[in-house]
């Protein structure tokens, strides 16, 4: 029991820091690193080597995301000095006037995309930031990012997640045997996070007028992850949804536009219309919405994984702000100005975000995270799918990827399942469904969509936004992940 509760220590000391003593990632991380290094070596007794390429590869990692995070911030500077953003603003306002509803399209349907296509927190590092440009609070347009980058992260970037995640339990599922029942449980979610995400930032009143509309994105979002997660294919199921959704719900604004109470009528903080052309404006989305397709099924998993996941994504995001600074006209002595101001901008968040990744790696290393996954799963029993759905988001809340979090708890929870008498799928897709909750309040995505916002040092406010919402879908999922194994799936 000692041994579990040092194991969990890293854990606490990283949430006691931001949530309860409101310090920014960039003051508790270091500190955390060094704690859990010393932890590794004076309780687990782990080599020193483990230590340092544990450290190493926290290390490496850390920049390879902050460099994801320094290409979106250069294109949000771009946007925004170059004039485009306001008249992404004016475009916008043609289509509806309903904040609430701008949020469910970019935050939601278009993050859900973006993930789809390449994953690696793309989502948060473009909506969030798009939101900004809108007008949004900073801490709102964190919020959303986050809340909504969870569901689709069980796919990720073409399929991603579920397609390499599933391979170490290749023998007891197909790839769309573990995609079908993660669509299964996920339909569940697509379907509230509407609500939520509107509960969140809007509060009771943000439902005035709006049911209609919730009611028909939730129910189409959670219609079409079913269909193409079961019956299509696992590496186009999140960016199908996001795509298909987006556009179904254009044409229902279309056909029925709600009725907006004033409080939550968007109002453009422009003087005068811009001459810019649309499509002009929307060049760098555009771009970027084409490229990263091309780029990722124009070579294999293994050869974008290379370098880092997060790199070739970095990379196709800051060619496509250069591509459309060219035809916005912005000189290359400016697009340089901006890219040094988001390289001020970023260096707290390299610090943050190499220190949580340290932690990661050593917790892993030294097997605290085995160890504490074991001792949740020894005391579950014939809860055990609940507990699976847990295990997943403590394993992306600590590495940061859903990916790693099934590779990492995959095996174990066959192995349960088969002690227990469990149906293997059903136990697999909790894992998985949990592994994409724990995004939505994992430290590394925090820092992340905190530092694109320009808010690091509120990732405590971040977090306390997020986890009711987290907790109430991580509530559902275990019930859910129950009925399906005990009484549906049997």
């Amino acid at each position: 029991m000692t041994n579990v509760f040092l194991a969990s220590s890293p854990v606490l000391f990283v949430l006691t820091g931001m949530l309860v003593l409101k310090k920014s990632a960039m003051k508790v991380a270091p500190i955390a690193m060094i704690y859990t290094a010393l932890l590794g070596l004076m309780a687990f007794n782990t080599n020193t080597d483990i230590i340092y390429s544990s450290f190493q590869k926290g290390i490496l990692d850390g920049i390879r995301i902050v460099w994801l995070i320094f290409a979106a911030f250069s294109m949000l500077i771009m946007m925004q000095s170059s004039g485009a953003m306001d008249k992404i603003k004016e475009s916008i306002a043609t289509i509806t006037m309903d904040k609430r509803i701008h949020v469910i399209i970019i935050a939601l349907m278009f993050g859900i995309f973006l993930e789809g296509v390449a994953g690696a927190g793309t989502p948060a590092a473009i909506a969030a930031p798009f939101l900004i440009g809108l007008g949004f609070n900073p801490i709102t347009a964190a919020t959303a990012a986050l809340m909504s980058n969870s569901i689709p992260v069980s796919w990720g970037g073409a399929g991603v997640t579920t397609v390499m995640g599933s391979e170490p339990v290749r023998e007891y599922m197909s790839v769309m045997e573990a995609s079908a029942m993660t669509g299964r449980i996920h339909m569940i979610g697509a379907f509230l996070l509407p609500f939520l995400i509107v509960l969140v930032i809007f509060g009771r009143k943000g439902f005035k007028g709006l049911f209609p509309f919730l009611l028909f994105s939730g129910t189409f979002m959670a219609g079409t992850l079913f269909i193409f997660s079961n019956f299509v294919s696992a590496e186009i199921t999140s960016m199908s949804t996001g795509l298909i959704s987006i556009l179904a719900s254009l044409i229902f604004l279309k056909i029925s536009p709600p009725h907006t109470p004033e409080e939550f009528l968007y109002n453009p903080e422009f003087s005068s219309k811009s001459s810019l052309h649309p499509l002009k404006a929307f060049s760098p989305y555009l771009i970027l919405m084409v490229l990263l397709p091309i780029v990722r099924y124009s070579f294999s998993l293994s050869t974008l994984a290379k370098y880092g996941y997060t790199v070739w994504v970095g990379l196709v995001i800051f060619i496509s702000a250069l591509l459309g600074a060219s035809i916005l006209k912005v000189s290359y002595k400016e697009m340089s100005s901006y890219s040094k101001t988001a390289i001020k901008k970023v260096i707290p968040a390299l610090i943050a975000m190499c220190g949580l990744l340290a932690v990661s790696n050593i917790m892993i290393g030294t097997g605290m995270m085995t160890l504490l996954a074991s001792a949740l799963s020894s005391i579950a029993g014939m809860f055990y799918p609940f507990i699976a759905v847990a295990i997943g988001s403590l394993g992306s809340f600590m590495t940061g990827t859903g990916l790693g979090s099934n590779i990492m708890f995959g095996p174990m929870h066959i192995e349960a399942a088969k002690t227990l008498g469990l149906n293997p799928v059903t136990i697999f897709a909790s894992q998985n469904v949990g592994a994409a909750l724990g995004n939505m309040i994992c430290p590394n995505n925090v820092v992340a969509v905190a530092t694109t916002v320009s808010i690091l040092g509120k990732e405590g406010t971040l977090m306390r936004k997020v986890l009711p919402s987290f907790f109430t879908i991580l509530i559902v999922y275990g019930l859910v992940a129950l009925i399906y194994t005990h009484i549906v799936f049997v």
